[in-house]
């Protein structure tokens, strides 16, 4: 049943994940403001809840578990005035304009209910690609899980879902796979990677294989999984020729390869990015639409869950900076696009008149790129027309990792504003 009236807000926060919480803890210092927060689960947290050590380094200044961090995150969050909506999932969003609020309608166990919003955050998250996006041919059988659900069924509900597993993919959360299935006893008949180089640090990666005793086959693809109702084994075949052999397990962990949950921007004027699937932002973290914002893994996927957070603390001092100023004026600013093998850039726009050089760059989330492959000695070139405004030669850069990009070297007095920067890479032997 729908509510006919209509709740007032000064901002709604969307996911209750690192990115979200430490937005709401940013936004609850400024006095006088109504601020709700929704997440769906019936626990704030996040991915965090099922994962393991490492976590909030950055962002709190100490080493946690992963339960410990959201557990944290969710005891600071509900020391404030925050309203804390659980179990409540936003179904639609409306852009309002100059003289209309935004509005988003939402779904609880109490109905659904319309609230009136001078300013949005969108911290939703991400999610692992399926076997079915991947085109993985075989039969559909019991056993095939991405790391999210691996982790939620180990860590949260304590089950083990098999006894011998091969992973696919080699991504930085193949590691935490890694850790998961060896805490539950769980043997690994290997790694595949379809690409040459790992999208992780090799020398972390055959680490991990000689202490747990798995092999670890790059240039290889998955030509099938095998079984009918339980899975039986995965049939490898090596890129570029070769004969197909079968590795057998009763499991299959399907890794990495994320997109961002961005589904509550279709069908609204907000912008999405081709490359990222996720709502084009400027550096102030604000979408297309003003006094919309989007921070954290919404923006391109799987990232560091301490620069989501930070990521999300700075939408919030930006969010506060436009409501006091009640501005709703476009500010101009400069495109940015980039060329494969970089997957896409974030933000896609920036503000020339607002670049400084950050004290600890490490601790400023800014502009970064993700490579489709990882590179050796490659070099990276900004572009506006025909000029060249930046370049930077690198040892090595990992795919599916974030590249911090440092704009405030670009030499943006000669670029051009209709064109805009385009990033590129080419070899040191490029000529």
């Amino acid at each position: 049943m729908i509510k006919d009236n209509q709740i007032s807000l000064d901002v709604a926060v969307i996911g209750g994940g690192p990115s979200g919480i430490s937005a709401c803890l940013e936004l609850s210092k400024s006095a006088g403001l109504k601020i709700a927060l929704f997440e769906r689960e019936s626990e704030l947290g996040g991915m965090p809840r099922s994962c393991h050590i490492f976590f909030g380094m950055r962002d709190l200044g100490r080493i946690l578990t992963g339960p410990e961090y959201a557990r944290r995150l969710n005891t600071l969050v509900r020391r404030t005035s925050i309203e804390i909506h659980t179990e409540s999932t936003v179904i639609k969003i409306i852009p309002g304009n100059s003289t209309k609020r935004h509005r988003i309608n939402v779904v609880s166990p109490q109905g659904i209910h319309v609230y009136e919003c001078r300013a949005i955050l969108l911290t939703t998250g991400c999610f692992e690609i399926s076997r079915g996006a991947r085109m993985i041919p075989g039969m559909r059988p019991t056993g095939i899980l991405t790391t999210g659900m691996l982790q939620g069924l180990a860590n949260l509900r304590q089950q083990r879902p098999g006894t011998c597993a091969v992973i696919i993919g080699s991504e930085h959360i193949v590691l935490s796979s890694v850790l998961t299935l060896r805490r539950k006893g769980i043997s690994i008949a290997g790694m595949v990677e379809e690409d040459p180089k790992l999208h992780t640090f090799s020398s972390a990666a055959r680490a991990m294989g000689l202490f747990y005793h798995f092999p670890i086959y790059r240039g290889t693809s998955v030509q099938s999984i095998l079984g009918r109702y339980r899975v039986e084994g995965v049939k490898l075949a090596k890129d570029g020729g070769g004969r197909a052999h079968t590795l057998k397990c009763d499991t299959v962990i399907i890794t990495g390869k994320f997109r961002p949950y961005s589904s509550l921007i279709d069908f609204t004027p907000i912008r999405m990015d081709s490359a990222t699937f996720g709502p084009l932002i400027d550096m102030n973290f604000m979408t297309s639409v003003p006094n919309i914002f989007a921070a954290g893994n919404i923006l391109r996927g799987a990232d560091m869950h301490d620069l989501c957070a930070l990521e999300g603390k700075r939408a919030a001092k930006n969010i506060l900076r436009r409501l006091e100023s009640a501005g709703y004026e476009k500010e101009e600013g400069l495109y940015l696009r980039a060329e494969s093998p970089i997957r896409y850039v974030v933000p896609q726009k920036i503000l020339p008149d607002q670049i400084k050089s950050p004290l600890i760059p490490k601790l400023v989330p800014g502009c970064s790129i993700q490579l489709e492959h990882s590179l050796d000695k490659p070099v990276l070139e900004a572009w506006s027309a025909d000029k060249l405004i930046w370049r930077k030669a690198y040892f090595r850069l990992i795919a599916n990792h974030r590249i911090p990009i440092p704009i405030w070297k670009f030499d943006l007095s000669r670029a051009d504003k209709k064109t805009g920067v385009t990033l590129r890479i080419r070899n040191h032997s490029d000529k």
